[in-house]
């Protein structure tokens, strides 16, 4: 199973590069069937840890929420749907006022998923809390508008067994926004153009707990960007891995995104000014 999701992803890839750019309903109609194939159906795709060298939980995926309950079901079911199974999912939720308790009570009977609703605070203190209670030997992200591919974990967790002096990773992130007639953000690590300006998607971000310990966790005083600046700090010491697998479809189905709503200058201009000197 994994071989052929191996070449799945990679003949996926490949068709992505290859598209004519003008042929964009047919590039939309093939994603669409892709993603039904794959996230829809988690119970035949999930597989056993045998041979994973981490205690378990291996992997928290850290995944804030706030008023998503239309969106919150498809990202848990994709991380259901990873082939690599021996997982946690801390979701807090950040004070929603719609129906996502009861859209996450659907998911009560696996025992991997930890739902915890708390006042409205904002995503970089969510986020922090589920830092707080993670209990993987790594810790992964997920946007609760986002979905995962369900080769990423087991690709991830498998570099972390094989490279000790790994700390970090990303993954290739399939987008229709972030830079016109681009699909694929997947870049070389650079550390120069990181200090310039993200190219690592947080939902593709996955690193060792125990970066949180050495080097903090998210600044909940910056408000906006605090992925970029945590990227940031977790790579100074040593480059992130660029992983060659698919692992997160970037959606934009409605205006909530931080990107979208938060003020975005003043966080630019402190997380510039911290890092102006290297």
């Amino acid at each position: 199973m994994l071989r052929a999701g191996w070449r799945l992803s990679r003949s996926f890839l490949c068709s992505l590069c290859e598209k004519p750019r003008n042929d964009e309903p047919a590039w939309s109609r093939r994603l669409a069937t892709l993603e039904l194939l794959l996230l829809e159906h988690p119970e035949f795709l999930s597989t056993s840890s045998n041979g994973n060298p981490f205690p378990s939980p291996s992997v928290t995926v850290v995944m804030p929420t706030w008023d998503r309950a239309d969106l919150i079901g498809a990202a848990v079911r994709s991380v259901q749907a990873q082939r690599f199974s021996d997982w946690e999912l801390i979701v807090v939720d950040d004070g929603s006022t719609d129906n996502t308790a009861e859209v996450m009570a659907a998911f009560a009977t696996d025992s991997r998923i930890r739902y915890v609703p708390r006042p409205h605070v904002g995503q970089c203190a969510a986020r922090n809390h589920a830092l707080s209670i993670a209990r993987g030997a790594l810790v992964a992200y997920l946007d609760s508008d986002n979905v995962w591919y369900p080769g990423y974990l087991s690709a991830a967790v498998a570099l972390f067994g094989a490279q000790p002096e790994v700390d970090c990773a990303y993954g290739a992130m399939i987008t229709d926004v972030h830079r016109p007639g681009e699909r694929i953000l997947f870049e070389p690590f650079d550390r120069n153009r990181l200090l310039a300006s993200n190219f690592i998607g947080m939902s593709t971000f996955i690193h060792r707990r125990h970066l949180i310990d050495r080097f903090g966790a998210f600044d909940e005083a910056l408000g906006s960007l605090e992925d970029w600046d945590l990227i940031l700090r977790y790579t100074a010491h040593a480059p992130a891995y660029r992983l060659p697998v698919l692992a997160v479809r970037y959606r934009v189905l409605d205006g909530k995104r931080v990107s979208a709503t938060a003020k975005l200058d003043q966080a630019d201009v402190r997380i510039r000014n911290k890092w102006r000197r290297e």
